[in-house]
């Protein structure tokens, strides 16, 4: 179903003519909820091999803020941050975890005729993931990983945004002498506001 409903939005975005215009700047504020969040975590075993364990974490909040500029008329460009708060994992609760995530972003937009939805797009991010973790009270330097992101998005009244994303972001630590890659996945849908520059 989830594969149906892209395919159908991007159908409609690449349709519709008309995109936000080149030049175009604005700064975007947004408070996500983490819908489905979920914690890997892989470590070396005594063969060289890699195993893992997946946890299923608590909703996390998150807070953004995004900065894009119209390179042409049918692609915004631009950076953004985005801080999740530190969250548990429902079977541990002395586990916690969170990040913060800088990235480069592109959002192709079409506008809509509508006397609510004004536009609708696609959004993709890839930038750097600064991990945090506490295990019942020790914390362990997390080193910087990867950040991916993807989602689409609607603008209500030239103003409101309101989107899904689903975004990774890794991470590698050492606990005692082993070493751990993390690998964070959150679907999120976030609300936010649209400030015209």
């Amino acid at each position: 179903m989830k594969k149906e409903l892209l395919a159908v939005l991007l159908a409609v975005a690449m349709a519709v003519p008309v995109f936000a215009a080149k030049g175009d700047m604005s700064v975007d504020a947004k408070l996500g909820l983490g819908l489905g969040s979920s914690v890997t975590c892989f470590s070396e075993d005594w063969n060289d091999g890699k195993i893992g364990s997946k946890f299923k974490i608590d909703m996390p909040f998150m807070l953004g803020a995004e900065f894009f500029y119209g390179l042409i008329d049918n692609l915004s460009v631009g950076v953004g941050v985005n801080y999740v708060f530190d969250t548990a994992t429902k079977m541990y609760s002395d586990i916690k975890g969170g990040t913060t995530n800088i990235y480069l972003a592109a959002k192709p937009e079409a506008k809509i005729e509508s006397d609510i939805f004004t536009s609708i797009y696609l959004i993709g991010q890839i930038g750097l993931s600064i991990g945090r973790c506490d295990i019942g009270g020790y914390k362990p330097s997390v080193d910087t990983g990867l950040y991916l992101g993807a989602g689409l998005g609607t603008t209500i009244k030239d103003v409101v945004l309101v989107e899904l994303i689903v975004s990774s972001s890794n991470a590698s630590f050492k606990y005692d002498i082993q070493s751990f890659d993390i690998q964070y996945n959150i679907t999120s849908l976030n609300i936010g506001y649209k400030f015209a520059l």
